[in-house]
């Protein structure tokens, strides 16, 4: 994994969404909470309108963060990995505060009701 972690807020259409890069111990800090998911078989990453979860990149790893469900592609090859109780997604979104304004990080709080 990269030293740094570079996420984006997958929200808006027709705008840029937010986007933040963690770095040193946050990036660890993810890597770590991303590699302890367990395996899933199988999942879906939808592609809505509105709120989609984030999309993160390390170096040759992207990770979708969406509604308990994590899609992590590498070196050509796509895993499944189940985040219960949204706790990884939670926490990409805390670690964007500083970075989001805020009214479009209410909407996203929402999203986990």
């Amino acid at each position: 994994m990269a030293d740094n972690v570079s996420v984006e807020l997958d929200i808006f259409s027709g705008m840029p969404n937010p986007a933040w890069t963690l770095r040193n111990a946050e990036a660890a800090e993810f890597q770590r909470r991303l590699e302890s998911l367990p395996r899933a078989s199988d999942g879906r990453i939808a592609n809505d309108l509105g709120y989609r979860g984030f999309v993160t990149h390390a170096g040759a790893t992207t990770a979708h963060v969406q509604r308990g469900t994590v899609r992590v592609g590498r070196d050509g090859e796509t895993d499944f990995r189940t985040d219960s109780g949204r706790e990884l997604e939670r926490w990409l979104l805390q670690s964007g505060k500083p970075f989001v304004d805020p009214g479009t990080f209410a909407l996203a709080e929402r999203e986990f009701g």
